[in-house]
């Protein structure tokens, strides 16, 4: 009787296990189109087995082991490492979308059509140099320049802040994601350390870190106990029911742009990686603040020293160093650089050097005071060693000094204290050129002097060739050609908005640049004629002439103050063709070379469309990868309603089979209980 009624036990798990295989199926076909969901899997297995007088085993049914989930971890870590670099491509192929937009090159009305525009309002007043509405013209044509000019910069602007903005919205949504994925973790351990499965948990946990991945290069391990640990860059920001959070803050004290940083320290997090990593490229990994150099503004600024050397120097002499420091400043005045001057006077007994800044006047009233050294002493050496310990030179500033030897005895050096002093000098980064007269030297003196103008990136003058204002010229003029190399030649780099920022900032500030270089060099229409002024002024005289810090000169409103021409006769067109031509003219270097303004433009528009499309392209390369990988693993744990229907089936037919043995069995007991014993009665 007892193996009669075990039989309704086995009968009976037989329905329960099957009953438990159409939940899980039911479950999974509900959840066919849930995002994130990972279909699951009834597991049966055999049930104890009962020793029959310990002579063999009978099985007493079916159990279930577990409901697991069909999930393939190795799939999930290509798909989130594919996802990471996807985010990060996205994040710049917008960003190049959206610059373009600003740019309008080359199909729309960019700074190219306004340039054309402005370039030939010159032209149509050089054919009628006296006339006030070709000049009314070129106002207007400079005006529209000028507006474009800022409306793009204050574009690029807004974009910087709108993608520092975005990267503070996505440092939150890392917090968020990182938080719920602290609180599944803690539940998950409280259902599965009971030895049932949270697997509607770890679906909603898995589908979380698929995004955090796409946001950050994160690490993840899941340890024993069925929690997940997400570290990036050995910093923890999920460890089992904790959460770390990210906070936005500065990346250098007075900065404007965000960076991640843990919180409640001041340690930046290193994002390799993902959406977060593209925007903060995108926007620029730079200090952001107003004049930043590394964010775009043009480095004009140039510390200028001069070494008079007075030991032996005839009057005639100093007479015309003074000129020539009088015509030298001048000179880079009109280049529009930013100066700041120092005075050195050295080959007396005593050597003098004095910080003048700005202050033209102060400097130029102190070399009038210049005399003849009375007793020697000093030398050129004693210059370098004051230079080498000059506290007034501004940081990241140009460096440059114009040694005036002359007639000096105290100047005379050998080919070894020449390439010592070239040594130091280059190891302070100034640029040194000299003034000399090669009747005065010998040849070894003067090789030496060559080996440090040459070697520190200056040039060696000779008197007897050339006259100090050929030389004066030659020499403001290559201090403003080096400083435009600087600006001009941008290395490549990986941030998106300075690089472009620094180029068209390059652009602006030499063009603008030279225009008021021409045009102060001639002569305005009014009787008398006076000499020319500024034609691009900043609006805030803090900083140099730049997208954004641009307009024309409030005396231009008197169109007569429009130079056309050298001399201010009316018929003179001098200025106004040589103004429209400097679209021809080469003037901006880059790794190709020296361009014309229009080529340098072209070659920015060119960077800009080669980035996008390189971006536009490695994203959709990046997001087949992601479709090809999620594809894989959805082969695996998605759910096929063809599986799932033949399931149905299968566990339709194993329950109808058990609850007939039911059946069977009750009959046969019935047979025993009502049948048996009443034959012969």
């Amino acid at each position: 009787m007892a193996v009669g009624f075990a039989s309704f036990e086995i009968a009976r798990t037989g329905m329960y296990v099957n009953e438990r295989g159409l939940f899980v199926t039911g479950h999974n076909i509900s959840n066919v189109n849930t995002p994130g969901y990972v279909r699951q899997q009834a597991m049966i297995t055999s049930g104890p087995y009962h020793n029959q007088n310990s002579q063999y085993q009978m099985g007493l049914g079916a159990d279930i082991q577990q409901i697991r989930q069909i999930r393939h971890m190795f799939l999930d870590n290509i798909y989130r490492a594919e996802s990471t670099t996807l985010g990060y491509w996205e994040s710049r192929a917008k960003t190049y979308n959206d610059v373009q937009a600003i740019l309008a090159e080359p199909m729309g009305s960019g700074l190219q059509d306004v340039m054309n525009q402005f370039w030939d309002s010159w032209q149509e007043l050089s054919k009628e140099p006296d006339s006030l509405t070709a000049r009314a013209v070129v106002r207007q044509r400079a005006e529209a320049f000028v507006y474009h000019v800022n409306h793009m910069g204050n574009q690029l602007n807004k974009l910087q802040d709108d993608l520092n903005s975005e990267i503070r919205v996505r440092i939150d949504e890392v917090n968020n994601i990182t938080r719920q994925i602290a609180q599944l973790n803690v539940e998950i351990l409280k259902v599965e350390v009971s030895k049932d499965t949270a697997n509607d948990f770890r679906d909603t946990r898995n589908t979380l870190v698929d995004r955090l991945s796409k946001l950050l290069n994160v690490e993840v391990n899941e340890m024993q106990d069925s929690q997940l640990d997400i570290t990036i860059g050995g910093y923890f920001l999920v460890s089992k029911g904790k959460s770390t959070n990210l906070y936005p803050a500065e990346s250098q004290a007075g900065g404007l742009y965000y960076v991640p940083k843990i919180e409640g320290t001041d340690i930046e997090v290193p994002v390799k990686n993902g959406i977060i990593k593209g925007l903060m490229e995108s926007r620029g990994e730079v200090l952001g603040a107003t004049g930043s150099v590394e964010n775009g503004t043009p480095d004009t600024k140039a510390d200028i020293v001069f070494a008079i050397d007075v030991s032996s120097a005839s009057d005639e002499y100093l007479e015309n160093v003074k000129a020539s420091i009088e015509s030298y400043v001048e000179g880079v005045k009109r280049m529009g650089l930013d100066y700041n001057y120092r005075l050195i006077i050295y080959g007396g007994e005593n050597i003098s050097h004095i910080n003048h800044g700005k202050d033209i006047d102060g400097l130029l009233n102190e070399v009038n005071n210049i005399a003849e050294a009375v007793v020697a002493g000093t030398s050129f050496g004693d210059v370098v060693d004051i230079m080498e310990n000059i506290d007034h030179l501004r940081e990241g500033t140009n460096k440059y000094t114009l040694v005036f030897t002359g007639e000096g005895g105290s100047s005379t050096i050998s080919l070894e204290q020449g390439q010592d002093y070239m040594e130091r000098l280059n190891s302070i980064g100034i640029n040194t050129s000299i003034v000399k007269d090669g009747t005065h030297f010998d040849s070894v003196t003067v090789e030496a002097w060559d080996v440090i103008g040459s070697g520190t990136g200056g040039k060696l003058h000779n008197i007897e060739v050339e006259d100090f204002q050929n030389i004066m010229t030659t020499i403001y003029r290559n201090i403003n050609d080096d400083i435009n190399g600087k600006i001009s030649i941008v290395p490549d780099s990986l941030n998106i908005l300075p690089h472009l920022k620094k180029k068209l900032n390059a652009l602006i500030n030499i063009l603008v640049r030279e225009i008021n270089y021409i045009h102060t060099s001639g002569k305005t229409l009014g009787n008398p004629p006076l000499d020319g002024q500024d034609f691009f002024v900043p609006i805030n005289p803090k900083y140099p002439l730049e997208m954004g810090n641009i307009k024309l000169n409030d005396n231009l409103t008197n169109l007569n103050n429009i130079v056309a021409s050298y001399s201010g006769d009316s018929g003179d067109n001098s200025i106004a063709i040589k103004i429209a031509n400097l679209r021809q003219v080469t003037l901006i270097k880059d790794f190709k070379g020296i361009l014309s303004t229009d080529g340098y433009y072209q070659a920015i528009i060119l960077g800009v469309g080669s980035g996008g499309s390189e971006a536009e392209r490695i994203s959709e390369n990046q997001r087949k990868l992601v479709l090809s990988a999620d594809s894989h693993r959805q082969s695996i744990m998605g759910v096929s309603m063809d599986e799932e229907m033949s399931n149905m089936l299968k566990f339709k037919f194993a329950y109808n089979a058990s609850a007939r043995a039911i059946n069977v069995v009750d009959e046969m007991i019935e047979t025993i209980v009502t049948r048996m014993g009443i034959v012969g009665r």
